[in-house]
């Protein structure tokens, strides 16, 4: 009679090990892994039939079901006005693209350099691309050529860092300002 219970408890217990293993498959299931993962991948952005951006990226993958790009490794992308000059650079160590609206977050070392001669330094940075504005909703330092240095609690600007605003800016600057 022993013997019945212990073979009954042994049975039960591997059944209940084998149906946890089953359980665990369930959990990693195709939707988990990307569609499409290139390496050393180069994209061309367009809008309009026109080049506005040209992203380089150490590793990529697509999820078509979740609609969603990550980058990583070395992220760069290029940008171009609209009439084919290049305006500004960024880098950083990752990225994700929302692929309905085209939508990136930059996020980990983000640095955005201005043909102009500005550089934006923060962490996280959006590009919101219905409104074809750059946005950081976190601390940023920004540094032009004149050797000026300001902060702000947050950032938007258009694409060219051109015309920004700073959410309670702070630094210094070379420049003087006459105060009648």
């Amino acid at each position: 009679m022993k013997k019945a219970i212990i073979i009954i408890l042994i049975n039960l217990l591997l059944s209940a090990c084998a149906s946890e293993q089953d359980k665990s498959h369930d959990v990693v299931s195709n939707e988990t892994f990307p569609d499409q993962e290139s390496w050393d991948a180069s994209m061309v952005i367009t809008r309009e039939g026109k080049t506005v951006g040209l992203l380089k990226a150490g590793h990529i993958k697509k999820y078509s079901k979740q609609n969603i790009t990550l980058l990583s490794e070395n992220i760069q992308v290029d940008f171009y006005n609209s009439d084919g000059q290049h305006t500004s650079v960024l880098t950083s160590e990752g990225g994700k693209i929302f692929d309905i609206k085209q939508d990136m977050i930059a996020y980990d070392n983000v640095v955005v350099v201005s043909d102009s001669g500005i550089t934006l330094y923060t962490d996280t940075l959006i590009w919101d691309n219905k409104n074809q504005k750059v946005i950081s909703e976190i601390p940023v330092k920004i540094t032009t050529k004149e050797n000026d240095t300001f902060y702000g609690d947050s950032f938007i600007s258009d694409a060219n860092l051109e015309n920004y605003e700073l959410t309670n800016p702070r630094g210094k600057t070379s420049k003087t300002i006459n105060v009648d």
